[in-house]
């Protein structure tokens, strides 16, 4: 009986050796995780003993108990080789296990196989050989780096899509865009300073005398700086201030249009007064009387008929006699040297009109405009010729004439745009600011005058409230 059992015994470990035989010839291929054919394909050509392997797009179900748990969505990977058929997953490594129950109820496994540090080891001391292991490291650090490899490059193109297409939106969205006019800035134009000889069409005519007329415009640039009267003499002058000149002013402004005289009287008879006022000190009762005095002597030197004295009496309401302005025009002639040779502002607006082909419209307004410039006290020290140029520019904007090219910069004496900044910025104080001259206001107000006192004022209150600036290209 004991040796029918040691018999049975020696027969169940022999049959046992021959199974475990068996299953350490199909131990399954190293574990390689991939996840496409050109990296498996680049893994194989690396690797320095590779077995002959292909991919296999297979559905069926395999025999080993791993392939249950595969999560929803993994599809399998077969690879086939000499010692038979392995199945691998992208993310999940199964786990083969095998219980062999031997007669006395003892427990084995026969292949529980882990990956540490690229080598296979089993419980029961089965190694893989050294080449074996040096081909699973490799395989299993070229196959981390393929995957990351593929992960950035798919990364890489989203990335890119996402770039193109928000270029493109944003593209569609720039040509559907129109920006408001409040906020629309274009660029400034290049100007043209090319001009035309306007004077050769009036050769012929005798009365606009073409063949001397740079030459009588040139003297008059000369002129104006000699006559140019002190721009501070209000500071010194002791009974004076701002606001009496202003009343004085208004009031020659009333007296001129009773008279019914020429704009270079009324421009002529304000320098007159200011150019005296800046070498001598005048009483603030003798005020009207240097005014009274001014307008006598520019009426003799600008018009054709001149008022008698007599009138310029009666409109003081009998504040100075005949023989006190007749006595007035002497000290005043004395005073100035006999000096009228003053360039009247007139003579430069009519020069610039020749460029804007004689508009009546933008010549009523600069007309408007440049008495401003006269009778303001800020425009004292200001070229007469600057103060032209101004006005029209001005004028221009209003009418919505928005170049000043190389004609009107001619013209006008070569004043370009940023030239006329600082006064132009002046006439807008003006209009947009309280009427200080009211018979000034109540003339230009006028049907005659086309009402331009009202049309400049409201139009500069608008653009000061849109907060534009006159020198914008576009208003």
């Amino acid at each position: 009986m004991q040796t029918d059992d040691e018999n049975q015994l020696r027969s169940a470990r022999l049959k046992n050796d021959t199974i475990k035989q068996q299953q350490q010839q199909h131990l399954h291929h190293p574990r390689i995780t991939r996840t496409n054919r050109s990296a498996l394909t680049d893994l194989n050509n690396n690797a320095p003993h590779k077995p002959r392997t292909s991919l296999t797009n297979n559905n069926n179900n395999n025999n080993n108990k791993s392939s249950n748990n595969v999560p929803a969505g993994q599809r399998p990977i077969k690879i086939k080789t000499d010692n038979g058929e392995s199945e691998l997953h992208r993310q999940q490594q199964p786990q083969h296990s095998q219980n062999n129950n031997n007669k006395d109820g003892h427990q084995n496994n026969s292949s529980n196989s882990t990956t540490n540090n690229g080598k296979s080891v089993s419980e029961n001391g089965l190694h893989h050989s050294t080449t074996t292991t040096s081909n699973t490291t490799n395989t299993a650090i070229t196959s981390k780096t393929a995957l990351k490899t593929h992960e950035r490059t798919q990364q890489q193109i989203q990335d890119e899509n996402r770039r193109m297409s928000l270029k493109r939106q944003a593209g569609d969205a720039q040509n559907d865009f129109q920006p408001p006019d409040t906020i629309q800035e274009t660029k400034k134009p290049k100007v043209d300073y090319t001009w035309d000889d306007l004077d050769a069409d009036d050769f012929d005519g005798p009365l606009m005398v073409s063949e001397y007329v740079n030459d009588i415009f040139e003297y008059l640039n000369e002129l104006e700086l000699k006559t140019l009267p002190d721009p501070n003499y209000l500071h010194w002058q002791r009974n004076l201030r701002p606001k009496m000149r202003s009343i004085l002013v208004d009031w020659m402004v009333e007296v001129h249009l009773k008279f019914r005289l020429l704009p270079e009287t009324l421009y002529l008879s304000i320098n007159i007064m200011d150019r005296f006022m800046s070498k001598e000190s005048v009483q603030v009762d003798r005020l009207q009387l240097l005014a009274t005095g001014a307008l006598f002597i520019a009426a003799k030197y600008e018009e054709v008929y001149s008022p008698s004295v007599k009138n310029y009496a009666y409109v003081t309401d009998g504040g100075f006699t005949e023989d006190e302005i007749l006595s007035a025009e002497k000290f005043i002639l004395e005073t100035l040297n006999f000096d009228m040779s003053y360039p009247n502002p007139m003579n430069f607006l009519r020069r610039i009109s020749k460029a804007d082909d004689y508009d009546v419209q933008s010549r009523t307004i600069g007309k408007y405009l440049l008495e401003i410039t006269v009778i303001d006290h800020k425009f004292i020290g200001y070229l007469p010729s600057l103060c032209a140029a101004a006005s029209m520019y001005i004028a221009r904007k209003m009418l919505g004439k928005f170049d000043w090219n190389g004609n009107l910069i001619h013209y006008s004496g070569d004043y370009k745009e940023s030239d006329l900044k600082e006064v132009c910025e002046m006439i807008m104080d003006y209009l947009v600011g309280e009427i200080v001259h009211e018979e000034f206001f109540r003339k230009y107000a006028s049907k005659k005058f086309m009402q331009v006192a009202y049309l400049a004022r409201q139009w500069a209150k608008k653009i000061r409230l849109s907060g534009k600036s006159i020198m914008d290209p576009q208003l």
